[in-house]
């Protein structure tokens, strides 16, 4: 006789009873199903469905300009990976042997950058116009493809173009994002040779998305695109919706938040929903940038705050919009650049000035032009007729004999040749260009050709 090694039972034979030997077996048994079948684990916590349920505000009353579609939020589930177990349940982790998960590792990394870059090629985000030689309107996306064309006549944007534009606040970005297909609709037009032209606005399919109805419209910024119609402008929503009915004898673009409009012969601005939150008192106003707006009120330059109120007790013989907390503004003939409170940061020295970007301001003497830096001190020498904004480290400059884009220590980067007469800021990697060339079919003997480059001066598209 002797005793069973787990209860201490007297048994017969062995070294455990009947009971602990069947007891045993089950265990194993149960331990070799639940690598197949088993139950997820619980969590303690509460599930994100039942946080949103408590933490979620009542329902709201009051009426908006636009109704907003709420999207539903992804619910967790219990256990992302069945394979996963805590150390409560005793149960073992289901582990791969580690090259595998190297091996699947690198995969993921390889496929992962293989979609970047495709990504990069072939993204509809922003596509860049082209025309035709019927000048039909097309767009092409940021490799030079061409990813869809229109049978509208696009020539009107040539009439737009304004490469030295920007500068009393719209910025280099607000800019270009005038000709390019940015957001979900842009703006055509429409209509029959002889017959009056009608706007409207198409989506990425080339499908009318707002029926073209209106004389004349601009693109979407802040969710509002300016039209002309009914010998007025106004506002639409992007469902085609006249949330600021036409009213105003002049308007501009919407920008962060604010739009200037032209009424009673005096210029103020609206918000959004149309309300006029400073009062039409103004000579001229321009866009907010960076909370402050340049304007003119009788006949001086100064800049007011969204309330409408003067940032700083000085007036200007002239200036030009805030751009990275200072401003250009003249005082006594010379340019200098001052902040909100009025005080000169760069002392008035320089016969022209022109708005900070990429930490990059061109500035001007004798008719020659340099680049001076935040602090004031000059990292390009005044040797070139003109230079326009940095963007990306690069600036189009021309010397009157050298055409391009230069860095921010003035060496040539891209060298334009042949006669080209202007180049856009590059917008997104891609850069705008203008070239004269021979056409003897034409009456002057020349026309334009324009021309995306990308920043190794690689032209990816030509029309």
């Amino acid at each position: 006789m002797g005793e069973c090694k787990n209860c201490g039972t007297p048994v017969e034979k062995g070294e455990t009873c009947e009971k602990c030997k069947q007891h045993q077996e089950y265990i194993q048994h149960k331990n070799e199903e639940s690598m197949f079948d088993f139950e997820p684990q619980q969590h303690t916590y509460e599930t994100p469905k039942k946080r949103q349920e408590e933490t979620s505000p009542e329902p709201s009353n009051e009426t908006t300009v636009e109704s907003v579609p709420t999207l539903p939020i992804r619910q967790e589930a219990e256990s992302e990976d069945p394979f996963l177990f805590s150390e409560k349940t005793e149960r073992k982790s289901f582990k791969r042997p580690k090259i595998t998960w190297l091996i699947a590792g690198i995969l993921v990394v390889l496929m992962s950058a293989a979609f970047f870059i495709y990504s990069q090629i072939t993204s509809k985000d922003t596509l860049y116009f082209t025309l035709d030689e019927k000048s039909q309107l097309g767009f092409v996306n940021g490799a030079g493809e061409l990813v869809l064309e229109t049978e509208y006549d696009g020539a009107y944007l040539m009439s737009q173009i304004e490469p030295n534009a920007g500068i009393y606040g719209r910025g280099p970005e607000h800019l270009m994002e005038s000709y390019y297909f940015n957001g979900v609709l842009f703006p055509v037009i429409t209509g029959e040779p002889g017959e009056p032209k009608s706007f409207g606005f198409i989506n990425k399919e080339g499908e009318w998305a707002i029926e073209p109805t209106f004389d004349a419209a601009r693109p979407f910024y802040n969710e509002r695109a300016l039209v002309y119609t009914e010998g007025a402008h106004g506002f639409i929503n992007q469902e085609g919706e006249l949330v600021i009915p036409p009213q105003y004898r002049s308007a501009k673009d919407f920008k962060d938040g604010y739009a200037p409009v032209f009424k009673d012969d005096q210029w103020g601005y609206i918000d959004k929903s149309g309300d006029m939150v400073i009062d039409p008192t103004l000579d001229e106003a321009y866009h907010f940038n960076d909370g402050v707006a340049l304007v003119i009120k009788n006949g001086q330059y100064q800049y007011i705050d969204t309330n409408g109120e003067q940032v700083m007790g000085q007036t200007f013989e002239k200036g030009y919009g805030f751009s990275e907390g200072v401003a250009p503004v003249s005082v006594d003939g010379q340019y200098g650049f001052v902040d909100k409170e009025g005080t000169m940061k760069i002392e008035p020295q320089y016969d022209r000035a022109f708005p900070f970007h990429d930490g990059h301001a061109t500035v001007c003497m004798d008719q020659k032009c340099g680049v001076i830096n935040k602090g004031g001190h000059m990292v390009v020498d005044m040797k070139f007729d003109k230079i326009s904004w940095y963007v990306d480290g690069l600036a189009h400059a021309f010397t009157g004999i050298q055409h391009g884009f230069i860095d921010t220590e003035g060496n040539w980067k891209i060298d334009l040749e042949g006669n080209f007469v202007a180049a856009f800021p590059f917008y997104k990697g891609v850069g705008l260009t203008i070239k004269r060339v021979d056409n003897p079919s034409r009456g002057d003997g020349r026309r334009n050709t324009l021309e995306y480059k990308n920043k190794n001066g690689e032209t990816i598209h030509e029309f």
